[in-house]
């Protein structure tokens, strides 16, 4: 398997943030899984309530930055920028289709990678 085949996050530039410790970076990853950071986002954006959508967007680009899930960094920043600039968002707009699409591929890595750890030491 190549680090490529790994998609939502950038398991490579991932691991380089812990000094190749992967045993942190799986805990890392749990712990993106367990604070719900998307989930808080869609809620904001369900409930309409602006400072709460720019607060839970920023949480969330920063740990997506940190993390190198880069599908997630991008479109929480979007959002972010968007409702700083008076844009309102809705469900049905397509950057939360987006946001969710982005969000179910990484959390499909990000588990696979908490079920099967083992997969760090045969990327290549």
């Amino acid at each position: 398997m190549k680090y490529e085949d790994i998609k939502g996050l950038n398991v490579k530039k991932g691991l380089s943030v812990v000094a190749n410790n992967k045993k942190l970076y799986i805990k890392l990853l749990g712990s993106f899984v367990s604070n719900a950071f998307c989930e808080q986002l869609l809620d904001a954006i369900k409930s309409g309530d602006s400072g709460q959508i720019l607060r839970k967007a920023h949480s969330l680009k920063g740990v997506a930055g940190n993390m190198h899930m880069n599908g997630l960094y991008e479109t929480s920043r979007i959002i972010e920028t968007g409702v700083k600039g008076g844009v309102t968002y809705r469900m049905s707009d397509e950057i939360v289709s987006r946001l969710l699409n982005e969000y179910r591929q990484t959390l499909e890595s990000v588990n696979m990678l908490i079920q099967n750890p083992e997969i760090l030491d045969k990327l290549e």
